[in-house]
């Protein structure tokens, strides 16, 4: 696929959502491949892009200390501005308070877990678009929301959920069509299995390499990533196309 054409990220979870939440559905030309994509941050988060939107990274354990055995001179965050080449990952639903979690919206966020990833130090990129939250998207907007409305409805139909039902149907704002019904109580009407694997966060590799945490704990802060399109060198388009390409 080509990165001036359609963004893999989005295109990645729009199955997801599409299957109903399952990660496991994934087709296998998909889910089998390695991500090559740009750190856009490495601070407090550890953003990563595919020329069109951007989505945090969760490593496991193994994945950081992987990474450590074999690139000992380099820190995990000081990879901003570079390429990497996550070889083994996965997707996990979560339910999260997206009032908090920036990288999330009404209530999900679909977590990509990274368990083993290598720099690819020598190939550099030039992005000619800044790339934007893929949750700020209408398009996936609008798939959770049509996803939280189907779970939603088939609890009423059931006799379990009384809650009135959104309107998915009115244009405009889509976050007045989103139910939050997973936070509070024991039940949520959601069909998606929430993935529980171990992960390490930014926090503490911040302060496993530099002897410092950042002033806000990474993901559940309140903090938000902002920022517009930035003047400067517009970047070879075979370079971006080569990014989305081998993502």
């Amino acid at each position: 696929m080509s990165g001036d054409q359609v963004s893999a990220f989005k295109q990645l979870y729009t199955e997801v959502l599409k299957n109903g939440g399952d990660v496991n559905k994934l087709p296998s030309k998909i889910a089998n491949k390695n991500i090559k994509c740009f750190v856009k941050e490495s601070g407090r988060y550890f953003l990563v892009t595919d020329a069109w939107f951007y989505l945090p990274c969760y490593f496991t354990q193994k994945a950081v200390s992987d990474f450590k055995s074999k690139n000992s001179n380099l820190n995990i965050s000081d990879l901003a501005q570079n390429v990497i080449l996550i070889t083994d990952w996965s997707l996990e639903m979560a339910k999260v308070n997206s009032s908090d979690v920036f990288t999330s919206y009404g209530g999900i966020e679909i977590k990509l877990i990274v368990k083993s990833f290598q720099p690819v130090l020598k190939e550099k990129v030039e992005l000619k678009r800044y790339p934007v939250n893929l949750y700020r998207d209408d398009e996936i907007k609008n798939l959770i929301s049509s996803y939280t409305h189907i779970c939603l409805s088939a609890a009423v139909k059931s006799g379990i959920k009384g809650d009135s039902l959104p309107d998915i149907g009115k244009k405009g704002n889509t976050s007045a069509s989103v139910v939050s019904f997973a936070s509070g109580g024991s039940f949520s009407a959601w069909s998606f299995k929430e993935g529980k694997t171990a992960t390490v966060a930014m926090a503490t590799i911040l302060r496993q390499e530099r002897g410092a945490s950042p002033k806000k704990q990474d993901p559940t802060s309140k903090a938000r990533v902002v920022g517009g399109a930035k003047g400067g060198k517009s970047a070879k388009k075979d370079t971006v196309k080569s990014l989305g390409t081998k993502l």
